[in-house]
């Protein structure tokens, strides 16, 4: 499987340095809070609802997940085995700072990865992660449900795959393997990238390769201060659990 998208080179550690410094001072304020950096501004990037955060980059649906994971999961209260796909850096940097974690990125080709391997096809063990965070990766992916598989596969029993995909959740998913034209990808799919928009049988994709899954919509339990205060939106994490009948642990 060839990679979907350019990666453009690292951008050095100076650079990110001064800008995340020339961001803070220009949005200085108490307006909003990101969850994963813990720092308050006077807006988002580029917008005031949902935008990136001034700090870390993280964007509405990392911060989404960050709140979802500090009230639902005990990932971050106990040892365990996390495989990171495609890892955004917001959120790298909040899982390499937990000393319980042992924490393994990957992707087909990016840079600054620990292991370089396709989705598709992982070069992991069975069962050797208890968590697998992959958000915004399968829409570019051509063949989604071998993806899928992989994931069930390298879980752990009673592990949990947390998925973020662009979703409409009023409508099936719209996918043609027949548009390859950049242009129109992007007018249909939304990026020039994507494959696909997931719709309202995204869940039963994964649940035909042995997940039990659940629709979080976390941003429904905060109140509207709340959610415009975190800069999140009514979007859905896929909650993918690998079950295990003799043991009802989660993670």
């Amino acid at each position: 499987m060839k990679t979907p998208y350019k990666f453009l080179p690292l951008i050095s550690p100076t650079y990110r340095t001064i800008r995340k410094v020339y961001q803070s001072f220009k949005y200085a304020g108490q307006e909003v809070n990101c969850p994963i950096c813990d720092r308050n501004f006077s807006s988002w990037l580029r917008q005031q609802e949902n935008g990136t955060c001034p700090s870390c980059d993280s964007k509405t649906r990392h911060r989404l997940l960050s709140l979802f994971l500090k009230k639902h999961s005990r990932i971050f209260d106990q040892p365990c085995r996390i495989l990171h796909f495609a890892p955004d850096q917001c959120l790298r940097a909040k899982f390499q700072n937990r000393h319980n974690l042992e924490y393994t990125t990957a992707d087909l080709s990016a840079p600054g990865v620990d292991v370089h391997t396709d989705l598709t096809n992982l070069i992991f063990d069975d069962n050797s992660f208890d968590a697998i965070f992959c958000s915004h990766v399968l829409e570019h992916i051509p063949n989604d449900r071998a993806a899928m598989s992989q994931m069930y596969r390298v879980l752990s029993p009673n592990g949990i795959a947390y998925i973020q995909v662009p979703y409409n959740r009023y409508e099936k998913t719209d996918e043609d393997p027949n548009v390859t034209d950049p242009v129109e990808r992007e007018k249909r799919f939304g990026q020039f990238d994507h494959l696909r928009v997931y719709g309202v049988d995204l869940k039963e994709r994964l649940e035909s390769v042995g997940f039990q899954v659940k629709e979080e919509y976390y941003a429904r339990q905060l109140d509207k201060s709340d959610r415009q205060r975190y800069g999140v939106w009514d979007d859905v994490i896929f909650c993918c659990t690998k079950l295990d009948r003799n043991n009802t642990t989660d993670i």
